[in-house]
């Protein structure tokens, strides 16, 4: 019971592909949109890989700055911050991705002077052309725990 390929047949195929292809090309472009609009709404903010960066809670300071010539994905890269109180601790220092989910990696950093804390991590390679990253972390300064997010942009 062969069936043969006629013409009402191949145009039902055709539509169905050209359908499929418009709902790819305007998925792929409709995302690149939404991640520039998502880059352009935090710009306002310092990013951590041109300058060090500087936010304040409550008498805590901290200043973060990343130490590379040039950030890359999947290139390990140096992280510092200075922290105000010298008896503060940071419990939990991470990098998330903030303009698309990659999951969290972890950003090692140990105590290395009074208040100054220094450390290494890498960023995953992402298909989009600029990914908004953000550097967290927990400070515990006496009996509370401060969550500082500092952003960074990696290109591909």
């Amino acid at each position: 019971m062969r069936e043969r390929l006629t013409g009402p047949k191949l145009a039902q195929i055709l539509i169905v592909l050209v359908i499929l292809a418009a709902a790819f090309f305007l998925r792929t472009c409709s995302n690149e949109e939404e991640v520039t609009e998502t880059v352009q709404k935090i710009s306002d903010y310092c990013d951590l890989s041109h300058a060090t960066c500087v936010q304040q809670q409550q008498e805590l300071t901290v200043s973060a700055q990343l130490l590379s010539d040039d950030l890359q994905a999947e290139t390990p890269f140096s992280l510092q911050v200075v922290l105000s109180d010298p008896d503060a601790v940071i419990t939990r220092s991470v990098l998330e991705g903030e303009s698309m989910y990659m999951g969290t990696l972890p950003a090692l950093i140990e105590h290395t002077g009074e208040g100054v804390w220094r450390g290494s991590a890498l960023v995953g390679s992402c298909s989009e052309e600029r990914m908004l990253w953000a550097w967290v972390l927990d400070v515990r300064q006496g009996e509370e725990t401060h969550r500082l997010k500092f952003l960074f942009e990696v290109r591909r």
